[in-house]
C-alpha cells in the first residue's frame, strides 16, 4: 500500500507540474529584428546559409514589423521562382534571385541598420 501512495503522489506531483507550465508558460514566439534578417539575407548571398534556417525564416510570419514580413513573403516568392535544390545544405539561389534579394538587403541598409 505505501508503494502504490508514493507512485500515487509521484504522479500526481508530475501531472500537476505538466498542467501548471502549460496553464501559465507563454507560447514562443518568433520576432526577428531588422539586423537578425539583414544577417540572414548576408549569409545568404555569401553561400553560408543552411537550408534549414532559410526554410525557418521563409516560413514563420513576423506579426510584430510589416516592413520585416513584407521582406520575408518577397523572400518566399524568390525561392518559389528561384530556387535551387540545396547543396551541402547550403541554401542556393539562381542569378536573378540573388540580384533580388541584393535590393532587399540594400532595402534594409537604407532603413536605418548597421552595415556588415
Amino acid at each position: 500500500m505505501a508503494e502504490f501512495m508514493v507512485v500515487f503522489v509521484v504522479t500526481f506531483l508530475i501531472i500537476l507540474g505538466v498542467t501548471a507550465a502549460l496553464v501559465f508558460g507563454r507560447t514562443p514566439v518568433y520576432r526577428p529584428d531588422i539586423e537578425k534578417v539583414q544577417g540572414i539575407l548576408t549569409n545568404l548571398l555569401d553561400g553560408q546559409l543552411l537550408d534549414s534556417e532559410w526554410d525557418f525564416f521563409i516560413s514563420m510570419p513576423i506579426h510584430h514589423d510589416t516592413e520585416l514580413e513584407e521582406i520575408r513573403l518577397k523572400c518566399f516568392e524568390i525561392t518559389e521562382m528561384h530556387g535551387l535544390r540545396p547543396k551541402n545544405q547550403l541554401v542556393r539561389l539562381k542569378e536573378p534571385g540573388l540580384i533580388r534579394v541584393r535590393h532587399l538587403l540594400n532595402r534594409l541598409e537604407q532603413a536605418g541598420s548597421k552595415s556588415f
